[in-house]
């Protein structure tokens, strides 16, 4: 009997398919979104993706929701100028791995700006976010350790996890926590604790403080993953441990350059030894050319943008604040969010797309996350805001998903 609705979790590695037959299965999800009618996946932009953007089949930009340009670093004169300055300095790429050569001073720079602006003693850099949460997890754990892992981590931290063993903690729940933390206290040589600072669907923080003590109570290791965090959280921009005023109280930290920063890439955050470890074991570093010296000094401006240009934050949370109340004065639902990321709970996966298909029919583009990227009863549409959006771009949104919601009911029953 065929099955009315496919998700990426029916086409993934089977024990009854060989390759080719997988891909060819495949063409089923591929015919079920294209018969959604609504863009999701694989579009091609013809400008910088930010608050606006020209997508490929429309006639004019349409206002962007998708991007994680917290700061829109990525399009700020000072950072493209940066960038060109180191092009024609050092040439397009360094060419070598880091630690055979290809480690310029612009690297180590930044290793040593980024360490100290997260509360960290030393830092290594990574050509993308997905390479340092998976190589350094690769290089410090094996059968005799120990991960315990928030459920709603990154994929990429899952990704350095095959060689050891993992335990499921509950969400930010300190009671499961502890629980587990005394089962396993005397089993494994290293314990790591793992969590995200601020949850990329669900836009929510992580129970750092207690987690912390928690760590420190069972001689547990703990990292934290602040992709979403860095630039955002905080007075000064410093992440959700300056959030919780916990800096410098977190074993590792790791975080990508692809957000608040604007460039690609990725770094580790901890203590020199650790560090000094890591540059020798962590494969994704060691067996991959370095980041190139554009990103590298574009990086680097955007740090000094970070520490000393608060109202581009600022802004950012006004935008933040200001369509976190229209929405929930209006009595859409978006979760637990206390962030830049609005999860707009649709919770049924047919219809999200729907609502997607008819906000891009209106000039609007968000995506639709749905199962197995969240449980199928969380479908829901993601908007990321950024400091580069308009007042007009927020009161678009709401008034689009008002009309919608006169058609397809959106708001909590």
């Amino acid at each position: 009997m065929e099955k009315n609705y496919y998700s990426l979790k029916d086409f993934e590695l089977s024990l009854k398919e060989n390759a080719i037959e997988r891909a060819n299965d495949f063409q089923k999800y591929i015919n079920q979104l294209n018969g959604f009618g609504c863009k999701s996946y694989w579009i091609a932009s013809h400008t910088g993706i930010g608050a606006t953007m020209n997508i490929e089949g429309y006639d004019k930009p349409v206002i962007s929701f998708i991007a994680n340009d917290y700061l829109g670093m990525s399009q700020r004169e000072e950072t493209i100028y940066a960038g060109i300055e180191a092009l024609k300095k050092y040439g397009t790429g360094a060419c070598a791995a880091q630690v055979i050569g290809g480690y310029l001073d612009i690297h180590k720079q930044l290793e040593e700006e980024i360490a100290s602006f997260v509360g960290q003693e030393d830092a290594i850099l990574f050509s993308s976010g997905f390479g340092a949460n998976a190589g350094i997890l690769r290089a410090l754990l094996g059968k005799n350790d120990i991960a315990l892992t928030d459920p709603f981590i990154h994929t990429s931290t899952l990704a350095g996890l095959h060689g050891t063993n993992i335990k499921r903690i509950g969400h930010n729940d300190l009671e499961y926590l502890e629980m587990v933390l005394k089962e396993v206290k005397d089993q494994y040589e290293t314990k790591l604790v793992i969590i995200d600072g601020v949850y990329s669907q669900d836009g929510d923080l992580s129970a750092l403080p207690g987690i912390i003590a928690l760590c420190k109570k069972y001689d547990a290791m703990l990292m934290v993953d602040d992709a979403h965090g860095i630039g955002v959280m905080g007075a000064n921009g410093r992440g959700t441990a300056e959030h919780f005023d916990c800096l410098g109280q977190i074993d590792i930290i790791t975080g990508t350059f692809s957000k608040s920063f604007g460039c690609v890439g990725g770094f580790a955050a901890a203590s020199k030894k650790l560090i000094q470890y890591l540059r020798f074991y962590a494969d994704s570093n060691v067996f991959s050319a370095a980041p190139t010296p554009q990103v590298t000094a574009s990086v680097l401006k955007a740090l000094e943008l970070i520490k000393t240009r608060p109202e581009i934050r600022q802004k950012l949370w006004d935008n933040t604040n200001y369509l976190r109340k229209e929405l929930m004065e209006r009595g859409f639902d978006i979760g637990k969010s206390v962030s830049p990321i609005f999860p707009i709970m649709v919770r049924d996966n047919k219809k999200v797309y729907q609502i997607a298909k008819m906000l891009q029919e209106r000039g609007i583009f968000t995506i639709a996350i749905v199962y197995p990227a969240v449980r199928t009863k969380e479908a829901r549409l993601r908007v990321s805001i950024l400091s580069t959006h308009e007042k007009e771009h927020l009161d678009c949104l709401v008034s689009a998903l008002e009309e919608i919601n006169q058609t397809i009911p959106i708001k909590k029953q």
